[in-house]
């Protein structure tokens, strides 16, 4: 390939899309800086495992009312919030509460991203 296709290979190329949901991972990195100090137990209480345990059951709880919202036509991000949240802090190890996390940190994202298309 000559200087010349390559350059006009690059002129062909389309300006790469800005990514909608960057604005909005800047902004919850700005507010994460803002937090402070956090506890330094993940799940709290005095026995943090049945806590845990509990919130296992919650985020059980929140599939199965999601999924009848859903049959009905009226899920809501409401309830996925909920049931991610319980989910995340139900987890067993590190890796599956970070993992819940990551999950309710992503559909945030996706929710704000939301409310700011509908809002345009």
């Amino acid at each position: 390939m000559t200087a010349t296709t390559a350059r006009k290979t690059a002129a062909k190329r389309p300006a790469k899309a800005a990514d909608p949901l960057a604005s909005v991972v800047a902004e919850v990195h700005s507010a994460a800086k803002g937090i402070g100090d956090l506890p330094s137990t993940l799940v709290g209480g005095h026995l943090p495992e049945r806590g845990a345990d509990t919130y296992r059951k919650r985020g059980d709880d929140w599939d199965r009312i999601n999924r009848d919202r859903e049959a009905e036509g009226r899920l809501g991000i409401d309830g996925l919030a909920v049931q991610v949240a319980f989910s995340a802090f139900g987890g067993r190890t590190l890796d599956e509460i970070r993992g819940g996390l990551v999950r309710l940190a992503s559909l945030a994202v996706a929710a704000i991203g939301q409310i700011d298309r509908e809002a345009k």
